[in-house]
């Protein structure tokens, strides 16, 4: 079985639809990424939210689909760093862009939370998920876990104008680990994912708190009356007073439903 996958994950075919069509992807991926199922409503959005020549962040990068559509929206001066510490798939993320030819992306290996440390990762075989709450404690890698604001402050990546978060209910740490960024920078604006009703409020509070606009997809309302068990998580879109976010934009966002 695991000859079979690391055959099919070196077999690459172009996505059909959506930011990423044309691009190459790998066959050993689910079918939704080839068809713009895979979180359709929020990669189709990014171009509408990013400028050329900012500095991405994406947290939770996965196989790279968000990572190749930011990469694209920032131009050749802009930068993307792409965080993800589940090693099957970084190396599918790399793969994506060395297929891609994209140069404007750093792949990092960090779980990005509340405080900086090491953790271990216990992944199943075919785990897909980038999570840092959900398996720790198993017999699998050790992952090192750093801050936003400790990987600033120590000059290894620069700040971020622009956050993308998928960490799979680790989110309200990771902003605590970040409180001086969401102080300072005045043109941030980030897309988080939630993954329950409290964790949501939570990260909302907080970032209200300090300063930000708030506008939610449509599929929170969704989460709100089926449980967010039903979606699995759901978007929200924080953008501080100094960034633009235009009205095409704050629009398509709320309109986003269910993710693929």
């Amino acid at each position: 079985m695991n000859l079979l996958k690391n055959i099919f994950r070196s077999v690459r075919l172009p996505i059909q639809r959506g930011p990423n069509r044309g691009r190459w992807w790998s066959v050993s991926t689910a079918k939704n990424y080839f068809y713009d199922r895979f979180v359709p409503g929020k990669a189709g959005c990014l171009p509408q939210l990013l400028q050329p020549g900012e500095t991405v962040w994406d947290i939770g990068a996965h196989c790279g689909y968000t990572a190749l559509v930011e990469a694209q929206a920032v131009g050749a001066t802009g930068r993307c760093f792409a965080f993800e510490p589940n090693p099957r798939n970084r190396q599918l993320l790399q793969l994506h862009l060395q297929w891609n030819r994209t140069t404007n992306v750093t792949v990092l290996p960090y779980a990005i939370s509340g405080a900086d440390g090491e953790l271990s990762f216990g992944w199943e075989e075919n785990q897909r998920a980038s999570t840092i709450s959900s398996h720790l404690g198993g017999a699998g890698w050790k992952v090192p876990v750093r801050t936003i604001d400790g990987l600033i402050q120590s000059g290894e990546v620069p700040a971020p104008t622009f956050l993308k978060i998928d960490v799979e209910g680790a989110e309200l740490e990771l902003l605590q680990g970040a409180a001086q960024l969401l102080a300072r920078e005045l043109n941030l604006g980030l897309i988080l994912s939630t993954h329950s009703a409290a964790l949501h409020e939570a990260c909302a509070q907080l970032l209200r708190a300090a300063g930000f606009n708030i506008i939610e997809t449509s599929a929170v309302a969704l989460a709100r009356t089926t449980g967010w068990a039903a979606l699995g998580d759901v978007d929200l879109l924080a953008y501080r007073s100094g960034r633009r976010v235009s009205p095409a934009a704050r629009a398509a966002f709320a309109a986003i439903g269910r993710h693929g």
